[in-house]
């Protein structure tokens, strides 16, 4: 069985931006665990743990959706949290939900639901996770510079392919590797 998702990568430009800025808020001895630059991606989709077989149906269902999709682009910009900034599980980055964005997410969740893969049960809020949040010891520490924060811009990024990528969970924190990549082809 594979852990996977299906996932959207964004520019290392703007992966290394983020990564300044996180690094400049580990000062603090926080419960906070920072994803690592390298590990920023937007998931479409969450899949959960798959067989070989399924993975090849999931990677033909891929290939034909994005095939009938074109490239579009998404913004990156302000920062938040679920739930709240002042008490937080996970610290995000905000993702303008594009027209395109959304009906290519709708298209994954109805295709993948007529293979046996659980439809979302929340309405998608593209995001990119910048931390998560193990318990609130010294996070008062940051919580302001976050605000500070909140506003800012991290640029336009441009989409043209989706990737299905292996989540391995290590003592470190997970681990992500692209098993496979599908160029948006359509018009």
């Amino acid at each position: 069985m594979i852990r996977s998702f299906i996932a959207i990568d964004i520019a290392n430009s703007q992966k290394e931006e983020i990564g300044r800025m996180t690094d400049a808020l580990k000062y603090a001895r926080t419960g906070v665990r920072w994803v690592r630059p390298e590990n920023l991606h937007l998931t479409i989709k969450f899949l959960g743990s798959v067989d070989e077989t399924g993975i090849e149906k999931i990677a033909e269902a891929l290939a034909e959706i994005t095939s009938q999709c074109a490239p579009f682009k998404i913004e990156l910009k302000q920062i938040g949290a679920f739930s709240s900034l002042k008490r937080p599980d996970i610290i995000w980055i905000g993702i303008t939900k594009t027209p395109a964005l959304a009906a290519l997410a709708a298209e994954i969740d109805e295709r993948l639901s007529k293979m046996g893969i659980k439809k979302e049960d929340r309405p998608f809020s593209p995001h990119l996770t910048i931390a998560r949040v193990k318990n609130l010891k010294g996070y008062d520490e940051i919580y302001e510079k976050l605000v500070s924060l909140s506003d800012r811009d991290f640029g336009i990024c441009a989409v043209d392919e989706i990737a299905l990528m292996k989540s391995e969970l290590m003592p470190e924190g997970a681990r992500y590797a692209r098993m496979k990549s599908f160029r948006l082809s359509g018009n």
